[in-house]
């Protein structure tokens, strides 16, 4: 580990070839083929093209990025913060200092929201723009934590490390005081392959399509058929077969046409062309399984007709487990990435360094709590009032408000 972080950005954007703000896949040339190249790519350590997809999945599926989102909002919403490693002096000066230095970062909820983005793309990298004082307390502090896409990253030959992209396709190793790297593994394995968004390749794809397919039946739906018969004896590169051609397509938009005596056009019946099902079909089957890879359940996202309440209840569960976990591993990186290193250049290594810590306190069923507590204060267990007001979030009456359950409706409280 360097013992000192560069005070000047390096993973910033190149006008041309490495790193280049513009993405380079189109989605609409997709084949099965590229898709397959651009995964063995990333295999091979390029995770350029693979991370380009991932971005270009979730700016075309509406519904795998509001479930991404669901995930990342999980924990961006939470409560946060930074506790001392131990009673002693020395660990509450580390945390004072941390509170104090991180309270100052610009957009910080954004930061965090860019971490997340691990969770689809199995990593997201945050560089830090580090300023310093010559002394003082917090000679050293984030002045800005910069979010660098997966694209601008390759993976070293042991399929792990990460490397900055560069002209020369070797990488550079990055400096750990000058980056915050949050890992996602949706699965065990090397890094090209632990992401979620690995596991929703076929579905995007074939989403894809069938909304291609789906909008191009739509676009001539309600037509009917319409044949033309032409004039036996009259050739098919001649004047009139072109006319006739002509008059057969204007008769589906104008529903008007001119032909020759002799021409005919016959409109066929189109009832049993059917409405489309098999496209809606298609999509919905695709969607529930970007929707399991996702958030580990259907019924809170809307995704399986008929469920009850009390099996809702139980998969809410499941997702809440995904939001710990994700709170979990990202209070790690925080703990380890962001707030060491201020600790140990301003304090120094021995220095006992603060955890990071999300409160990803489960919600509770305030319905059944109420009926606990009455059947507990039935039985004769003394309850405290403060407690059960702070409990339902309820405000204690002041003194000579009216509350609810007065026996006129309108007593004072003494």
């Amino acid at each position: 580990m360097s013992e000192q972080p560069s005070t000047d950005t390096i993973a910033g954007p190149t006008r041309f070839g490495a790193r280049t703000v513009v993405g380079h896949v189109d989605v609409d040339t997709l084949t099965p083929r590229r898709i397959k190249a651009m995964l063995a790519g990333a295999e091979s350590g390029d995770l350029s093209a693979q991370s380009a997809l991932f971005e270009r999945m979730e700016e075309k599926d509406g519904e795998l990025d509001a479930y991404l989102r669901t995930r990342k909002a999980g924990v961006a919403r939470l409560r946060y913060d930074i506790q001392a490693a131990d009673p002693g002096p020395e660990a509450q000066e580390a945390v004072e200092l941390c509170r104090g230095i991180v309270e100052r970062i610009p957009d910080l909820p954004q930061a965090i929201f860019d971490l997340l983005d691990a969770v689809g793309k199995g990593f997201s990298v945050l560089e830090i723009e580090w300023e310093t004082r010559a002394s003082g307390r917090g000679g050293w502090r984030p002045a800005r934590l910069i979010w660098r896409p997966q694209r601008w990253f390759r993976a070293a030959e042991d399929g792990q490390t990460l490397l900055l992209r560069d002209e020369g396709g070797e990488g550079l190793p990055l400096n750990p005081l000058n980056f915050v790297l949050h890992r996602v593994r949706a699965r065990s394995g090397f890094c090209a392959r632990t992401s979620l968004l690995r596991s929703c390749v076929r579905a995007f794809v074939v989403r894809h399509f069938a909304w291609k397919d789906w909008m191009a039946f739509a676009e001539v739906y309600g037509m009917p058929p319409r044949l033309g018969w032409l004039r036996e004896d009259v050739p098919w590169d001649s004047q009139e077969a072109r006319e006739l051609w002509e008059a057969v397509r204007a008769l589906g938009m104008d529903a008007a046409a001119v032909v020759r005596e002799g021409n005919r056009i016959e409109v066929l019946d189109s009832r049993s062309a059917g409405e489309g099902q098999i496209f809606e079909r298609i999509l919905d089957r695709a969607g529930r399984e970007m929707t399991l890879a996702i958030l580990g359940q259907l019924l809170t996202s809307g995704g399986e007709a008929g469920g009850s309440y009390a099996l809702g209840q139980v998969h809410n569960e499941v997702r809440w487990d995904l939001v710990e976990a994700d709170a979990q591993a990202l209070g790690r990186t925080l703990t380890e990435q962001l707030l060491r290193p201020i600790v140990e250049l301003n304090l120094g290594a021995e220095r006992p360094v603060p955890r990071w810590r999300f409160h990803a306190d489960r919600p509770e069923d305030l319905g059944q709590l109420a009926t606990t507590v009455k059947t507990l204060s039935e039985a004769g267990l003394p309850i405290p009032m403060g407690w059960a007001y702070e409990k339902f979030g309820i405000p204690q009456p002041a003194q000579g408000e009216s509350v609810l359950g007065d026996s006129d409706g309108g007593e004072n409280h003494e």
